[in-house]
């Protein structure tokens, strides 16, 4: 891959298009890697139902990707509402060659987007846990305790 920034492709805005929109066709969650031979951005997984807990399962903790995901939820007043988020997902246990790309095209892939709310995580107990899922694990507190 050339030091530029990967390009999405049509097939990967139209995807973007189907998570914001609203109706039969809607997806959820979409995630989205760079093809290395081609220097663009595909779609590589998506799904319509599932929320945050479908969207980490889909993930890997060994490559870095991008997701769109539709996050609907209760305002402190119980109105239901919803927002838009650009996931920046880079494992800590990533291919450092990986990550650099990644990080180089993120700022062009995500300004060719609207409505959206930039975010990244380095794994997904944090991304879980960020949306409120059921499924994020406790970090252990063992470390602040006394032994005495």
């Amino acid at each position: 891959m050339s030091q530029s920034s990967a390009t999405p492709t049509s097939e990967c805005k139209a995807t973007f298009k189907r998570v914001k929109l609203r109706g039969k066709k809607k997806l959820e969650w979409a995630i989205f890697k760079i093809d290395t031979k081609t220097s663009e951005i595909v779609t590589d997984k998506s799904g319509g139902t599932g929320g945050i807990d479908a969207l980490a399962e889909a993930l890997t903790n060994l490559q870095p990707r991008y997701a769109i995901f539709d996050h609907e939820f209760k305002t402190k007043d119980g109105r239901m509402t919803s927002k838009l988020h650009f996931i920046s997902f880079t494992p800590e246990n990533s291919n450092q060659l990986d990550r650099v790309i990644y990080a180089q095209s993120m700022k062009p892939f995500r300004d060719s987007l609207t409505g959206i709310f930039p975010i990244s995580f380095s794994n997904k107990n944090d991304m879980l846990k960020h949306f409120g899922s059921k499924n994020a694990e406790d970090e252990d507190d063992d470390e602040d305790e006394d032994f005495d």
